[in-house]
């Protein structure tokens, strides 16, 4: 059957009439070659080992190749260094925890490199509000302003007048997809003063007098310290000679309050007042 197959095929080649070559393979393994010319033809036996001749493979464009990050297929995404775009990012010099002092004015900074044509904005986290974008104010709370100098990095939110209330977590949003932010936390607080050690201070009479008021844990420490004397200020050149206050300012503030010799007249209540901050009181006693 296979050679009944096989002059039939021969048969159909004799009768072209151009010159051509046709390489055949027997099931025996033998590879013959027909040279046709002028309507003459003669079959020669070459080899008797077949050759398989493979076509040359074809590469895909890296325009259409399908390929994800494992190797596997899926749609081929270019990785960023491809598009030259450099995304927004949060410099180091953002400070992520800020304390500020009961009605001081109060400042969260964020660094934002790179920030192109992208906007941002503060949410406050504890209702979710949407305080300022850009440079614009979108709360009817006149103590938050949004601050920004044209060409600078530093994107601010001022609050003025700062209340307990006000301590939480405040986020700085860049308008990316998906959008990316650094979370602040503000903590407000309220230093009170200090006399040791109790309400309570006895003195004899002609004794000298000292009392000592520390107004620890301060972010900062205050401007003056008073002290009042049955509701009047004491001072260095008031009717009571040779008064001493000796304030020593500090991550904790002292201030000390020296009478050299007590009467009767200096006993009742002293108060030590830092600026912007809770006062403490002694009462004095002079025996």
């Amino acid at each position: 059957m296979d050679m009944l197959l096989w002059v039939m095929f021969y048969t159909l080649i004799s009768t072209q009439g151009s010159r051509s070559a046709v390489s055949l393979s027997e099931p025996s393994g033998k590879v013959y070659t027909r040279v046709a010319a002028s309507g003459s033809s003669s079959l020669t036996n070459i080899s008797t080992t077949s050759t398989l001749i493979q076509p040359p493979p074809v590469y895909p464009s890296l325009h259409t190749q399908k390929l994800d990050a494992s190797g596997s297929s899926g749609v081929f995404t270019p990785p960023a260094r491809f598009n030259n775009q450099v995304l927004p990012s949060f410099a180091n010099t953002t400070l992520t925890n800020v304390t500020v002092i009961r009605g001081k004015v109060a400042y969260l900074h964020c660094h934002v490199l790179n920030i192109g044509t992208k906007t941002v904005s503060w949410v406050r986290h504890e209702d979710i509000h949407v305080l300022t974008v850009g440079r614009l104010t979108f709360t009817n709370d006149g103590r938050f302003e949004a601050m920004n100098k044209p060409g600078s990095d530093v994107w601010s939110l001022r609050i003025k007048y700062p209340q307990l209330r006000d301590s939480g977590k405040y986020e700085c949003q860049v308008s990316t997809r998906p959008s990316r932010a650094r979370v602040i936390t503000l903590n407000v607080v309220e230093p009170r003063a200090v006399i040791p050690p109790g309400p309570e201070l006895y003195v004899d009479h002609g004794s000298p007098l000292n009392i000592t008021c520390v107004v620890p844990d301060s972010p900062e420490p205050p401007e003056h310290v008073f002290w009042y004397h049955r509701d009047k200020m004491v001072s260095f050149d008031g009717s009571r000679r040779g008064v001493t206050i000796t304030t020593d300012k500090g991550p904790v503030t002292t201030s000390n309050l020296v009478i050299p010799d007590v009467t009767t007249q200096d006993s009742g209540v002293y108060i030590c007042a830092p600026q912007g901050m809770k006062e403490a009181s002694v009462r004095v006693s002079v025996l």
